[in-house]
């Protein structure tokens, strides 16, 4: 069983890596607007490619949030990883307190928060976007911390333009708090808003595994699949996140 998932805070993630040995020498480098620290060697450029194009994408105007919405949901949710107070944005309050419970308490989350959410205005797609945007920085800033890397790199500067609100017809609310296309799981589950689903699969596969590669479990990308694995459960463990 899988335990990894982009949740939990990053109080923990040095202990995760410390347990299992993974913090080595710190080596430094600077990519586009990352800076870096990394165990031993250079991360593998497929990794740095995926923070790169996250980074892209968080600026940019989404289907339901602007690049300037999205950027700021980013700003909330890292500050409460770090414990720090609510940065100030124009985002609403309720919008501003569910990234950061999305970035540090997600399995405190259930329907009834969700529907909370609704009645202040806040389509439940709208809801989907924020939490890839919320779990995808929160696995960028756990990655890189988890080798050394601090402080986190700054948050792109958004990019103008209008959300492009593009529905899907398939996705269907069902057991679960959010519409979602087929069952629910883990692969569906930002799949009522297609670029989420797909920005999450990039990702994914950047930092960790393809989905066509999660059956492969002699598959070596630097270290070998079940030290791949003692890493990811060891952390989800320790972050309470499982499913």
């Amino acid at each position: 069983m899988n335990l990894r998932r982009s949740c939990g805070s990053l109080q923990h993630v040095d202990a995760a890596f410390a347990r299992i040995g993974l913090r080595n020498e710190r080596a430094s480098r600077v990519t586009d607007s990352f800076t870096i620290s990394e165990s031993g060697r250079s991360l593998r450029p497929s990794m740095l490619g995926g923070m790169q194009r996250e980074w892209t994408r968080l600026a940019q105007p989404g289907t339901w949030w602007t690049g300037a919405e999205r950027v700021a949901i980013a700003t909330v949710a890292r500050a409460a990883t770090h414990g720090s107070d609510a940065p100030t944005t124009a985002l609403h309050p309720a919008v501003t307190d569910i990234a950061a419970r999305v970035a540090t308490a997600p399995h405190a989350i259930d329907r009834t928060a969700v529907d909370a959410l609704v009645e202040h205005g806040v389509q439940l797609e709208a809801y989907v976007e924020l939490v890839g945007i919320t779990a995808r920085l929160v696995a960028v800033d756990t990655t890189l911390r988890g080798i050394g890397s601090e402080p986190a790199p700054p948050l792109p500067s958004p990019i103008e333009g209008q959300p492009s609100r593009l529905v899907e017809p398939a996705a269907k609310r069902r057991s679960a708090h959010v519409p979602m296309i087929g069952a629910a799981g883990a692969t569906t589950a930002l799949s009522a808003v297609a670029a989420e689903d797909a920005a999450q699969a990039d990702l994914h596969g950047a930092l960790y595994l393809h989905y066509a590669e999660m059956a492969d479990l002699t598959i070596v990308k630097d270290i070998p699949r079940w030290q791949m694995e003692l890493a990811a459960t060891t952390t989800s463990w320790i972050n309470h996140c499982v499913y």
